[in-house]
């Protein structure tokens, strides 16, 4: 009964509130985003070195759930009200931003001098979008009550 009452109040959390709505949705973009990268990057980048994971071996399936627990263990805390959640969240947030945007320099670099720029397109377009969803995360989350936009009714 107990395990019912939790869940139902998960599931009423969920459509409480349409700010946390967005953060959940752009948590949510941007966990798949990271997957994509995971799997895109590995194509391409595999051919650097002989220790780098290749596209379906073990290493790839190993770092998509640790990415998906990393993004949805603190999701499933916010969506439980756990409202404090959110600054782990940030931290986390930040993380990814600094990863995608200095990958997107590397991916960038690395297509410019070995002359492979059009191989490495999907990633560089990945860690773009990934990019803006992170700090589209940041402005969702912490966005003051100040400057929300305010309807005009005659």
């Amino acid at each position: 009964m107990k395990l019912l009452y939790i869940y139902i109040r998960i599931i009423g959390s969920i459509f409480k509130k349409k700010e946390a709505l967005k953060i959940k949705k752009n948590t949510i973009i941007s966990a798949i985003l990271f997957c994509c990268l995971i799997a895109a990057a590995l194509s391409p980048l595999s051919e650097l070195g002989t220790n780098v994971n290749q596209f379906n071996d073990m290493g790839m399936w190993l770092s998509i759930p640790g990415i998906l627990i990393i993004y949805f263990a603190p999701l499933l805390m916010y969506v439980a009200e756990m409202e404090w959640v959110k600054y782990i969240m940030a931290v986390f947030c930040a993380i990814g931003l600094f990863i995608f945007a200095s990958m997107l320099l590397i991916v960038t670099g690395i297509g410019v001098f070995n002359g492979a720029i059009a191989s490495l397109v999907a990633v560089m377009v990945i860690c773009g979008l990934a990019s803006i969803m992170n700090i589209m995360w940041f402005v969702v989350a912490f966005r003051s009550n100040n400057h929300r936009s305010v309807t005009v009714s005659h």
